[in-house]
């Protein structure tokens, strides 16, 4: 009874902790508008769970804002957000995870977002932030490979992406994403498009499995349904604390995409909004991303284990990339994908 007294006693006051750090931090004056406004949407693609881990904190820290949660799929995010400004129905006040497949430029250009430099800004790398204001990444994802440590040598791990196109690995030994877009695109970026898409047709000829579910595929390699698979690296990760057969290298040079917040640009709650993106992007709320397997987008939290996110070269997702709907065409063509 004692220890449940002292952890109550610890808790309440770390709470405390975090809303007067909160208040002393804040803007005196947006907070007083947060509180009249008393509300905020989020519209976001992080899972249920996750969600509600989130905004049990954001309420716990301003308990005058009560967060009201949409969540979907990016694509069908973006679509929503964009009917609803062409109804002139403005419902969003944060937009969270729009960034793949050009859904951050479509918004930007429909001025469906706006500008906001948040102060945790500083916290971010260069390229983890708009220069104008418009985003700000949250965490982060990887493209690694993944392998079943039973199924594959330790000599045969590959080593490099030229390692994939080895004989070894022919007929139906990788498992591949019909959606790994960014993947393809950040990779075309790196090595210039004729000797990326050289490359692509070759790994083509590997007769690849190519099955949707980042998770999904990790665990038909667990299960020794193939030996290898392009993977997130905080997936195959995860998988690696669980015990499963799997390990996973770092194939340079990294693709990062990038999960990213933005202020809505009509946002019914624009204080509420900018003290949640502040949130988003603060040391307890990537602190708590840590803890949930993702990487962190913060210079001052590191991954866990670091080597998510540290000890390779990498390419960073390019997020005003006009190019995507060619990327996709070109990665659906090569790999005889049909459009879904």
């Amino acid at each position: 009874m004692k220890k449940v007294a002292q952890f109550i006693v610890l808790s309440a006051i770390a709470l405390l902790s975090l809303r007067q750090a909160a208040a002393q931090t804040a803007n005196p004056d947006l907070l007083a508008q947060a509180k009249r406004e008393g509300r905020v949407t989020w519209y976001t693609t992080v899972s249920i769970p996750e969600a509600k881990t989130f905004t049990d904190m954001f309420e716990k820290l301003y308990p005058f804002i009560r967060v009201d949660l949409f969540r979907s799929g990016t694509g069908a995010l973006v679509n929503r957000v964009v009917s609803e400004y062409s109804a002139r129905n403005y419902s969003a006040d944060v937009l969270q995870g729009v960034a793949s497949r050009g859904g951050l430029t479509l918004l930007k250009k429909r001025e469906i977002i706006t500008r906001y430099e948040s102060p945790e800004f500083k916290y971010l790398a260069g390229d983890l932030k708009d220069p104008q204001g418009y985003w700000g990444s949250t965490y982060l994802n990887t493209f690694v490979l993944a392998y079943n440590t039973r199924n594959v040598k330790p000599a045969d791990v590959p080593k490099s992406y030229d390692d994939l196109l080895k004989p070894l690995w022919k007929n139906r030994q990788i498992i591949n994403d019909t959606d790994n877009f960014e993947w393809f695109d950040g990779l075309l970026k790196a090595w210039g498009k004729d000797k990326g898409l050289a490359y692509f047709k070759r790994l083509a000829g590997q007769n690849q499995i190519f099955q949707r579910g980042a998770r999904g595929r990790v665990q038909l390699v667990a299960a020794g349904e193939a030996p290898l698979t392009i993977a997130y690296g905080p997936h195959a990760q995860a998988f690696v604390n669980q015990g499963a057969p799997i390990e996973w290298v770092a194939l340079e040079p990294v693709v990062v995409i990038v999960n990213t917040a933005s202020l809505a640009t009509r946002a019914p709650h624009p204080a509420a909004a900018r003290l949640f993106i502040d949130f988003l992007l603060s040391k307890p709320a990537q602190l708590k991303l840590r803890e949930l397997s993702r990487i962190p987008s913060r210079t001052d939290v590191d991954a866990d284990p670091p080597r998510l996110n540290k000890g390779f070269k990498k390419v960073v997702q390019d997020l005003e990339n006009d190019s995507m709907a060619e990327s996709i065409k070109l990665y659906q063509q090569i790999f005889g994908l049909t459009p879904g």
